[in-house]
């Protein structure tokens, strides 16, 4: 398994780096959000481009829209308008991008624009490239991610967050093909953790406990919620329960109660699973 390298994006500078298979952007903003266009900048080095086909999630305190093919021929140096329509999706909380695949791709700012009017912006301030390739190099990955940090007001310092999870006893209840993202709901705000997927390490495995360990997380106060999200993979998987600590505080353990599988085959399970 490998990480990637993720990004801070927006007008502050940067609590912590992640690594996580997307790039996403994670916003700390009380707001009803209905995007109405994106524009992608290109950077203008001479191997920034890309052939590729981009897609786009946007996920939501309401709903997510899943998907949003951006086309491809992103050339070096261009800027794009793509008009995409969504719905209400509530609280922006991460978009998402991919490429379909092995071309590089380096982004240099990406832009929200809503119906009222509103602009989000993040810029790929260190230069991080996509692509799928598993010939990776340090600064390349199948994706990047940025966050903006929660205000001044509520940030606390960075703090080491422990994430583990009990896979079921039940039959099939292991996978080795299930991308995991987690989410972290504090009571200042949502923070995105790197993928679920230690590198030469075999996780879930039937009744197994895994650790997943995240050095200086953005603090977003008193742990909420948690929730997963299933990126890619045609393999289903079986939790029993996930607990999450942060440093200043006591474990917080969250049931699987309902028994959901998630998989990223909606035939199998559900993608997304948020436990309060």
């Amino acid at each position: 398994s490998s990480g990637i390298n993720a990004e801070y994006g927006g007008q502050q500078p940067p609590h912590n780096m992640l690594g996580f298979t997307v790039l996403s952007l994670l916003i700390q903003l009380t707001y009803s959000v209905s995007v109405s266009s994106i524009i992608v900048e290109t950077g203008t080095g001479k191997h920034d481009g890309t052939g590729d086909t981009l897609t786009m999630t946007i996920y939501g305190s309401k709903r997510d829209a899943e998907r949003i093919s951006l086309g491809k021929g992103f050339t070096a140096g261009s800027r794009r308008t793509i008009s995409r329509s969504t719905p209400d999706i509530g609280t922006l909380e991460c978009v998402v991008f991919q490429t379909s695949g092995d071309d590089l791709w380096v982004p240099k700012e990406v832009k929200l624009n809503t119906k009222d009017g509103a602009s989000f912006s993040f810029p790929n301030s260190r230069g991080f490239g996509l692509s799928n390739s598993e010939k990776m190099s340090s600064g390349w990955a199948a994706a990047i991610g940025f966050c903006t940090p929660i205000t001044e007001s509520t940030a606390g310092k960075p703090r080491k967050c422990t994430i583990k999870t009990r896979t079921s006893k039940n039959k099939h209840a292991e996978t080795d093909n299930c991308l995991l993202v987690p989410r972290i709901y504090g009571e200042h705000g949502v923070v995105l953790g790197e993928s679920m997927d230690r590198m030469n390490h075999d996780d879930f495995k039937p009744g197994a406990l895994d650790t997943f360990t995240y050095q200086n997380m953005q603090n977003v106060g008193k742990v909420k919620c948690l929730s997963f999200n299933v990126l890619r993979g045609d393999d289903a998987w079986l939790f029993s329960y996930a607990t999450v600590q942060c440093d200043g505080e006591s474990v917080k353990t969250f049931q699987n109660s309902q028994n959901q599988w998630l998989s990223y085959d909606v035939s199998e399970g559900v993608r997304f699973i948020k436990m309060c």
